[in-house]
């Protein structure tokens, strides 16, 4: 054996007892400090969660404050732009149409019950007082159709083809639906055909209506100034700014009807009734 390991095999037995009673000792002298550190962990602990639970819940209040800060900036921006664009027309647009009527008997001979045809086109509808800013053949008023010679509460009908999708979205919800809907009776509808956007994606995607085809009806043939279109509605969306507009009842008659080129909707709303009072 190595003398080192024979010097404390011998010793083993003599210092064993002696090392286990200090070690004894040592624990008994620290176990004071101990518990007060315990204690202190106690106190602690409870007091830094909290502050990184109030920490967290601070963070969370920026982040919910930074998106409303977002979209505040987004509200005001837009309508800022709104007013430049639709309130204060720059000096080169062009000039609105003179409004008149061309067949005013046509107009007297439907009494109480006027139905027009916005931006009817060559694609005139003898049933409708036809109104265009052009003055085509079927046309019976010439007119812009954010500026109508109706009063308001008078219309029975207000019936647009393919119109809504030449307009951009705050000219829409701000200025035509409302005015058009203030120009109806009591009653009376609002009936809209639209591109239907989301029945087109659909049959593009699956392959069975060519892009061209999409590309031209969703953003229009580009021929001519008025041949552009601005905006795209599903059933869904558009039915959405008609309830914004004021109107009630509304529901979407047809909704992927082919035509032509086009898959289409056709809704219609309904002016509230006047309510006694």
């Amino acid at each position: 054996m190595h003398p080192k390991a024979l010097v404390k095999s011998a010793l083993r037995p003599v210092l064993g007892p002696l090392v286990r009673r200090l070690d004894h000792r040592a624990r008994v002298a620290v176990a004071p400090e101990l518990d007060e550190i315990r204690r202190q962990l106690d106190y602690a602990i409870p007091a830094i969660l909290t502050r990184i639970s109030s920490q967290a819940a601070s963070e969370r209040g920026y982040v919910r404050s930074f998106g409303d800060l977002n979209q505040r900036i987004e509200f005001v921006r837009r309508e800022l732009l709104f007013e430049l664009r639709y309130r204060h027309p720059s000096a080169e647009a062009a000039p609105a149409a003179q409004k008149r009527v061309v067949h005013p008997e046509k107009l007297a001979a439907m009494g109480d019950r006027v139905r027009v045809n916005l931006g009817a086109g060559h694609l005139a509808k003898p049933e409708y007082l036809n109104v265009d800013s052009r003055e085509l053949d079927g046309i019976d008023v010439v007119a812009d159709v954010s500026d109508l010679p109706f009063e308001g509460g008078s219309l029975y009908e207000v019936y647009s083809a393919h119109v809504l999708e030449h307009f951009a979205l705050e000219e829409l919800r701000k200025v035509l639906l409302p005015y058009w809907v203030s120009l109806l009776a009591p009653g009376g509808s609002f009936v809209a055909v639209v591109p239907d956007m989301e029945a087109m994606i659909a049959e593009c995607a699956a392959g069975r209506m060519p892009f061209e085809d999409f590309r031209e009806v969703a953003y229009g043939a580009q021929e001519y100034e008025g041949d552009f279109h601005f905006n795209g509605f599903s059933p869904e969306s558009l039915t959405g700014l008609l309830v914004e507009a004021g109107l009630t009842a509304v529901r979407v008659r047809e909704a992927g009807r082919r035509n032509g080129l086009c898959y289409e909707l056709e809704i219609e709303g309904t002016r509230p009734a006047a309510t006694p009072g």
